[in-house]
């Protein structure tokens, strides 16, 4: 999650990377007071967070050169060094094509029976980047090994390269199926695509793009958008309506050569492709980021969502119909009626969000207090019949030693009664230290009340976890139908009167 959004962040915040950057105090300052904003609940200090800060500034200047980065309560220190060898000048460039040339087990031709794809399995692609781990050259290892990879399979430029989480998939580009798209052709599904076959399109799409790592890709291009275009740089209804598709299309084609490749051309048209496809599910988005800024009382979107009750518009002396947040049944939206469901359902699903972290802290707390998968309760239950039932015996044979005692007594056979005693006596010292064994594995009182303590802010939780998703649920239809009709007039423009 902090990962995610500070990514966000350093695109909207961050100067673009540069060899030159420096990182002042003021910097430092706002990226930590921008974490405790967003995540108050999250302990910063925490490795796994130091990790994600880390990985976010290391993937901001990758393009530009390698950094040292120090963070040490809270103050980060960071120097940029740029990468000094080309990859086709690399040492390790040869190496890397032998050990892609020596590993064709590894390599799958015909991926998913697409004779223009080609998978290099996770072990080969791991080995590439495991070769190049003890190197002193100062290169960028990714395009490293794209590079080695171009020239083992003897790529041409337009070729795309991924490399991916479990495998490197290479896609061949038939630069012959492209073609100019000519200015008569603006509007068309031509230029949309950039000219580029849409077969080729669908099949990198089903083949490469529809993977679990792209899940979060159009929310992700969705937040951009409204963090830059609308929270920073605040555009009017005018410039969103002018600029919204262009800039979402921009976002999409910048986001697809960064995780993939940088065939600027070909992932153009595939920016098209996608955003027709994903068209209602980015404005979706985008809807809910408007509607949540919206709830937390945010000036600038409360104007900004007002121009959508104003009906008609003058400009430059020309009469505009201006699109309304209407509802398929003609119920019309206005901010007002919008705000009061809004804040009611964007604070229940915060309120569940919260409750299912702290019950998933709870939750942890209290598998740690289990012994071998049983509560302290329950272990301890268990235990207290294990010793009841000692304690029977133990009765039982201190009773059978007073019977066995009195008839040594009054007996002549003492021989036959000393044995006897003895063997009780020796049986009861065992019964009684395997009582004080199970006495010392019983849980103590304090773990058993921190425990019960636990269970009850679970059921706690559980009861206002069921009373938030019952506000959600009176409250989800009207939202949806809030959400549908913004995310109609956000993808709609005026029409001139007249």
């Amino acid at each position: 999650m902090i990962y995610s959004k500070l990514k966000i962040y350093f695109k909207t915040s961050i100067a673009k990377p540069s060899i030159d950057f420096k990182w002042d105090t003021v910097q430092n300052k706002n990226l930590f007071a921008y974490l405790q904003e967003n995540f108050p609940d999250e302990n910063i200090s925490e490795q796994e967070h130091k990790d994600d800060i880390k990985k976010v500034f290391q993937e901001h200047f990758e393009p530009i050169g390698y950094i040292l980065l120090t963070n040490k309560e809270n103050i980060v220190r960071i120097k940029v060094f740029p990468y000094k060898i080309e990859p086709k000048n690399s040492l390790n460039l040869e190496p890397l094509i032998h050990l892609l040339e020596d590993n064709e087990e590894y390599i799958e031709y015909d991926y998913h029976g697409k004779e223009d794809l080609i998978s290099i399995g996770k072990a080969l692609k791991d080995g590439l980047f495991e070769f190049l781990e003890d190197t002193k050259e100062a290169i960028n290892k990714k395009e490293l090994v794209k590079h080695a990879v171009r020239e083992a399979f003897e790529l041409e430029s337009g070729d795309i390269v991924i490399v991916k989480n479990d495998c490197i998939i290479i896609k061949m580009i038939d630069e012959s199926l492209m073609r100019n798209v000519n200015e008569s052709e603006k509007n068309t599904v031509a230029n949309r695509f950039n000219g580029i076959n849409e077969d080729d399109l669908k099949s990198f799409y089903n083949d490469i793009f529809l993977q679990d790592e792209n899940q979060d890709f159009f929310y992700f291009v969705a937040e951009m958008f409204v963090d830059v275009n609308m929270l920073t740089s605040q555009i009017d209804n005018q410039t969103y309506e002018k600029n919204v598709f262009s800039s979402i299309q921009s976002i999409i084609i910048e986001q697809l050569t960064t995780d993939f490749d940088h065939n600027d051309e070909f992932f153009k048209g595939f920016a098209g492709y996608v955003f027709r496809i994903h068209f209602k599910e980015v404005f979706g988005f985008i809807a809910e980021l408007i509607l949540a800024e919206l709830s937390d009382g945010n000036k600038y979107i409360n104007e900004f969502l007002q121009y959508y009750s104003l009906d008609i518009v003058v400009l430059n002396g020309k009469k505009y119909k201006v699109p309304a947040i209407e509802a398929e049944n003609g119920w019309k939206w206005n901010v007002a009626s919008m705000i009061s469901i809004i804040k009611v359902y964007m604070k229940a699903e915060t309120t569940l969000i919260e409750i299912e972290d702290k019950m998933s802290e709870l939750k942890e707390e209290i598998e740690e207090l289990n012994i071998s998968g049983l509560s302290p309760l329950a272990h301890n239950t268990n235990l207290i019949k294990e010793i009841d039932k000692l304690k029977q015996e133990i009765s039982y044979g201190a009773k059978k030693l007073d019977e066995c005692l009195n008839a040594f007594t009054s007996s002549g056979d003492n021989t036959k009664h000393k044995n006897e005693v003895r063997e009780i006596r020796y049986d009861l010292k065992d019964l009684r230290e395997q009582k004080d064994i199970l006495e010392s594995h019983k849980v103590s009182t304090d773990i058993v009340t921190k425990y019960t303590d636990l269970k009850r802010d679970i059921d706690a939780l559980i009861r206002q976890e069921a009373r938030e998703e019952r506000i959600i649920e009176q409250n989800s239809e009207s939202f949806e139908l809030i959400k549908e009709a913004l995310v109609k007039a956000l993808t709609s423009k005026k029409t001139l009167i007249g």
